[in-house]
């Protein structure tokens, strides 16, 4: 790259992503940049002399009669050439628009471009790389870049231009050290885009700035300085606005004032201000539309005022960030005096400065790696916190995830390079100070003692309550996968004597005694592995019954009885495991400790290779930790345990689970006594009217518990119609053939009728894969798009292209019931396929409804009913966001109608949405009705 460089930023819209199949551009347009400035346009429709399909028609607007009166791509190539000759080629994903255009060249007779090429998608990653999605779409909304008509080239190049400047700016003003690393780590990225490092690295040398006042330079890395707030907990008392005029005069022009937040805000502050009430917990029940978050946050300000703090738990870290960035930010745009809040999470959510600055000096043949490692150097220069969830990072970027993640603030040393600088042990010193304490319920139950305190009791929210005892449930399940621990043990063998780089045996080859030591090692870590075999092969000989065929997975229950007997005749084989674990451990601690003695500095590479040596032995420790666990008797008898095997005939690849059943007692003992009476709040708690089914959850005497249930601020009656499908049979062969013939007839039938965005809810992954492909042959996809979990993504990705669709229809289950919001025209129809409930076939739920009966109470009135009931209400839930929103639900399930027990779940649903019954035909006409009537 060169100064006064042309970039000619290029979009084109194509009948289908493949040249060699016959697709063809329609649309292409260019931007040309100079010196960061948009010099000259270029848009022109092309003829692709053939269809254009009707998914791209209705994608891009661009039809085919308008196609028709354009000139054919051999009539514009000439001019195209021309214009991009000498230019650096630009694209938001440039290894589909550059190689389309060449190839659309070359078809009519022209040469390849010989230009350079940069991809804006790779430079936004690296240089935004706290932005949630990189579409262009969503990067424009980021960055305001005017964008109206996306899918459209022009609107698309033109967007793009804006977004490269905006690069380009961003990436000058980094701290030289920065650009530096990047260019050292020598990145492999589409076409030339890494050149503009070393151009801007280059630049930079030559007129060197000043280090812009909010970064520091440590141990060669730029930082965002971080400081400690001066205000302490206890702040000026202010009196709380406790009518409506005080409210409206408090909110001003920054927010509406609501009778129901209002009321909310009251219930709380006059409950835990009157002594009488104020040692009684207090639940509420706030609708979608209440404004719950500020509706407790408002009167817990107030009451925190005199040195107490609040500690806020909700279902996911996603709920915390929102929690502080919005509700936080709002209540202090209303409050006299602001006050602080932090969030809280484990370990492992937070980057290791240490770990991160020594493997940045390794190689990297990983592009993946090699991506992420530029996009942490820029977010460390805008970063307080070092939470790595701000990176909005997934699963299969793991590997590099637990390279830099960090193992706590015991792990860290005084003298260590970064300990200063550390964000956990920043984060602890806002901690001290913060009024609320924003952490989630995982968090919560593991660290009780460290966020509560007997003496002093901080308030607690438990936000998302329905999520509680879930959650301990969730947490409490542990998976003893002998594989996967094999599998480490075979990994560490490697890394000893291993034919390619670094291995230990080369590493201590100076050391005394090195050679005895690793074969010590080498002989417990095979020890290790085969007391891992024979303790697999005692597991299959007592549970797994010899069984011919069978190509399913499968789960074989396990009685405490069993368990325990099997411990007790296995002890021995046991303990054998647990002390070749323990060898493992102690030969490596003093290799490693002589090692470090021996050596005046060990380079990057070489600490690497312990580091990675000694994380993987970690995986050994959760081994012998485990067992540790289940070979006491107390914890023992509170759990389920299962065996899991991948086939009947795979006895050599068994998982051993154990699983807490239920949480009765557990939050009385654990949880409750290290705060003051904590208030449990949702949008959904009680399952019906006189349920005991939240406080058996909960943990709760309900004669001891204040409870308020908050109406709905919306008209449901004018704004929504829920209809049941009298001629759906669903508890007759629920996931067969027939199911999947009926749910494909009538969602396409409703669908049709109702061409709305269409959100389907399922209980089963395997039956949404089979209505999905089933609804395909029909030929909605030709004029609709459809997206199924499990199918076409993860679910963020599903949400983002769901959002953005057009009358799309988006097959989902479990998480899709609760947790998204898709208010006016994201979501005007909801189908629910099936009543949620439970498989009864699932370990975990036999057991508790085994322990149901034992204790004299009915498994389904007492439990499956009611979680069934809250779960459709929360999927209710997704259809209604706002006062301005319409919409219309169709339940797929005749057992509302024919059993006993829906009324009950009736009971349980807005009464102000009284449900129409019908067959599908039926409800197809009353949609139709509906939504022409609310148009």
């Amino acid at each position: 790259m060169k100064p006064n460089t042309t970039y000619a930023v290029v979009d084109i819209e194509t009948t289908g992503t493949s040249v060699k199949d016959g697709d063809r551009i329609i649309q292409i347009g260019c931007a040309f940049v100079k010196n960061n400035k948009i010099i000259n346009r270029f848009a022109a429709d092309v003829n692709p002399l053939t269809i254009v399909p009707p998914v791209i028609e209705n994608l891009t607007g661009i039809s085919n009669a308008r196609v028709r009166k354009a000139p054919p791509f051999d009539d514009l190539a000439g001019t195209i050439y021309s214009l991009l000759q000498g230019t650096v080629f630009v694209a938001h994903n440039v290894n589909f628009d550059l190689p389309f255009i060449n190839a659309e060249l070359q078809r009519v007779g022209y040469p390849e471009l010989p230009i350079q090429a940069v991809d804006t998608v790779s430079l936004s990653q690296i240089l935004l790389p706290t932005a949630p999605s990189f579409r262009l779409r969503d990067l424009s909304s980021l960055l305001n870049i005017e964008h109206d008509h996306p899918h459209a080239a022009d609107s698309d190049a033109v967007a793009t231009a804006h977004l490269f400047i905006f690069l380009q700016k961003r990436l000058a003003h980094l701290p030289l050290i920065t650009l530096q690393q990047m260019v050292q780590l020598t990145p492999e990225l589409p076409r030339e885009t890494a050149e503009l490092f070393a151009y801007a690295l280059q630049q930079g040398r030559k007129q060197p700035g000043r280090l812009p006042k909010e970064l520091m330079i440590r141990n060669g890395l730029a930082l965002r300085k971080k400081s400690i707030p001066q205000q302490a907990v206890g702040r000026q008392k202010q009196r709380y606005p406790l009518t409506k005029a005080q409210k409206m005069q408090l909110f001003g022009e920054d927010l509406t004032y609501r009778p129901q937040q209002a009321r909310m805000m009251n219930q709380i502050y006059r409950h835990y201000t009157q002594a009488t009430t104020a040692i009684e917990p207090l639940m509420i029940e706030a609708p979608t539309g209440t404004g719950k978050t500020l509706g407790y946050l408002l009167p817990l300000a107030y009451l925190a005022q005199e040195d107490r703090q609040v500690i806020v738990s909700t279902a996911t870290t996603v709920l915390q960030t929102q929690l502080l960035d919005q509700g936080v930010q709002l209540l202090n745009t209303l409050l006299p005096e602001p006050v602080t809040a932090v969030v809280i999470k484990g370990n492992q959510h937070y980057v290791d400065l240490d770990r991160f600055a020594r493997g940045l000096a390794l190689h990297e043949h990983s592009k993946q790696t090699q991506l992420l490692k530029l996009r942490v150097l820029v977010w460390l220069t805008t970063t307080t916190t070092g939470d790595l969830d701000e990176l909005h990072l997934t699963t299969y970027q793991a590997p590099y995830f637990s390279e830099i993640a960090h193992h706590g603030v015991a792990s860290l040393k005084a003298d260590d390079p970064f300990f200063k600088d550390d964000f956990l042990r920043f984060r602890d010193q806002l901690t001290a100070q913060a009024t609320f304490i924003i952490t989630n319920h995982a968090y919560l139950i593991q660290h009780v003692a460290q966020l509560g305190s007997r003496q002093q009791q901080p308030l607690l929210v438990l936000d998302e309550a329905q999520h509680l005892a879930d959650g301990v449930l969730h947490e409490s399940r542990q998976r003893f996968d002998f594989n996967h621990y094999m599998a480490a043990c075979h990994s560490l063998t490697s890394r000893i004597d291993q034919d390619h780089g670094l291995n230990l045996r080369a590493l201590f080859a100076e050391q005394p005694q090195a050679d005895y030591r690793l074969k010590l090692l080498d002989n417990s870590l095979n020890d290790t592995d085969l007391h891992f075999q024979q303790l697999q092969a005692a597991l299959a000989r007592t549970f797994v019954p010899h069984q011919k065929g069978g190509s399913q997975p499968i789960e074989i229950a396990i009685t405490t009885e069993e368990i325990t007997s099997f411990f007790a005749e296995n002890n021995g084989l046991v303990r054998q495991l647990q002390t070749a674990i323990e060898n493992c451990f102690l030969q490596f601690k003093q290799l490693n400790e002589q090692y470090q003695h021996d050596q005046a500095e060990v380079l990057p590479p070489e600490q690497h290779v312990l580091d990675d040596f000694f994380n993987r032995m970690q995986q050994l420790r959760q081994a012998y930790d485990l067992l540790q666990t289940w070979l006491i008797p107390a914890t023992r008898e509170q759990r389920v345990f299962w065996l899991s095997l991948n086939q009947w005939h795979d006895r050599g690849s068994l998982t051993l689970s154990g699983s807490l059943i239920e949480t009765k007692g557990y939050f009385a003992s654990q949880l409750y006594p290290y705060f003051a009476a904590p208030l449990f709040t949702g949008a959904t708690l009680f399952a019906t009217g006189k349920s005991q089914y939240v406080y058996s959850q909960l943990d709760l005497d309900p004669q001891m518990t204040v409870h308020h249930r908050l109406s709905t601020p919306f008209d449901l009656a004018k704004q929504s119609r829920l209809l049941i499908a009298t001629d759906a049979t669903a508890a007759e062969e629920p996931s067969g053939k027939q199911r999947v013939a009926y749910l494909t007839r009538a969602i396409h039938d409703i669908v049709t009728a109702a061409p709305k965005q269409t959100l389907i809810l399922f209980n089963s992954l395997n039956l949404i894969e089979a209505v999905f492909y089933s609804l395909h042959q029909t030929g909605l996809s030709a004029d609709r798009e459809l997206l199924a979990q499990g199918v076409n993504g993860s679910r963020e990705k599903l949400l983002r292209r769901f959002v953005q669709g057009n009358q799309a229809i988006l097959l989902g289950a479990a998480s899709f019931w609760e947790g998204i919001d898709l208010p006016q025209e994201q979501l005007e129809l909801l189908i629910v396929t099936q009543l949620p409930f439970d498989s009864p076939d699932q370990t975990t739920t036999k057991a508790r409804y085994q322990q149901l009966r034992q204790a004299k109470l009915n498994p389904f009135y007492n439990e499956a009913l009611p979680k069934a009931a809250l779960k459709l209400r929360q999927g209710l839930g997704r259809l209604i966001r706002t006062d301005q929103d319409t919409g219309a639900a169709v339940i797929l399930d005749d057992r509302l109608v024919t059993k006993r027990y829906g009324q009950t779940i009736l009971k349980a649903l807005p009464k102000s949405m009284p449900p129409v019954n019908g067959s599908v035909a039926e409800i197809a006409t009353e949609l139709q009705k509906f939504f022409q009537k609310s148009e």
